[in-house]
């Protein structure tokens, strides 16, 4: 399989590097050059309707975008999503995709098993995505990923402000480890523990104006994040603490 990769940004290079790794023949770069079975597109997702209409009819194209309808990928009547649900950082060299899914749409059930194979090729495991619940897949992988890192920045600010930000690998790394295993583990019933979860309005009240002596932005996140949290307590403990959890408490 002679695969090109248009997009040397973040995921298209990580893209390259997983193929080149699994011994394939790839080119990395902005335009269609030479002859190739697939080519993937891995650019931002305005311009990715704009680099389908360039590229030559013939191979099979695909992108990376987990929001981006298909129809995207006119005029190419074999066309797919392949969208790897992992964060890719830039300016790395190891294999950053290895064992992350990868949400396969296509247009023909030939394409989707030429996508699949690709996924497994480049160390992904795929899983079909149907075009009509698009983008729900990359909104679970936002709030897996993105909207997680408020909380873990808040918490790290926190130990900073108490001399500890050495050991924050050391303190947080096992906590949110276990919270997350717990979490997949119990899926969508999983419980919560802390403060919230027991009702404990002194312990939040006192959490609270700690916070505001540190940073009032933390204050407000810990606010808006234990709002978040009381739907997933016992009623009578989210009653309990929601008296400390507004702007005035």
């Amino acid at each position: 399989m002679k695969l090109t990769v248009i997009g040397p940004g973040r995921a298209g290079t990580a893209i390259h590097q997983h193929a080149c790794h699994a011994g394939l023949a790839c080119t990395l770069g902005r335009t269609v050059t030479g002859v190739c079975d697939v080519v993937l597109i891995a650019v931002p997702d305005a311009a990715v309707a704009d680099v389908a209409q360039a590229i030559p009819v013939g191979p099979l194209v695909g992108m990376l975008s987990g929001s981006v309808p298909l129809s995207a990928l006119a005029p190419h009547a074999h066309a797919f999503v392949m969208h790897p649900m992992q964060t890719i950082q830039p300016d790395r060299d190891d294999l950053q995709l290895t064992g992350c899914a990868a949400g396969i749409t296509s247009t023909d059930v030939a394409t989707a098993a030429t996508a699949s194979e690709l996924a497994r090729l480049l160390g992904m495991n795929p899983v079909p995505v149907a075009e009509e619940l698009r983008p729900l897949p990359h909104i679970a992988s936002v709030f897996a990923s993105n909207l997680l890192l408020p909380s873990l920045v808040s918490a790290m600010q926190v130990l900073a402000a108490a001399g500890l930000d050495e050991q924050r690998e050391e303190i947080l790394g096992p906590l949110v480890r276990r919270a997350v295993d717990n979490a997949l583990a119990e899926g969508t019933t999983a419980a919560a523990t802390g403060p919230v979860a027991r009702g404990d309005l002194a312990t939040v009240q006192l959490h609270r104006r700690r916070l505001r002596r540190v940073n009032a932005q933390l204050d407000r996140a810990y606010a808006l994040l234990s709002t978040a949290l009381l739907p997933l307590v016992p009623p009578t403990a989210a009653a309990s603490v929601a008296p400390g959890l507004g702007p005035d408490a």
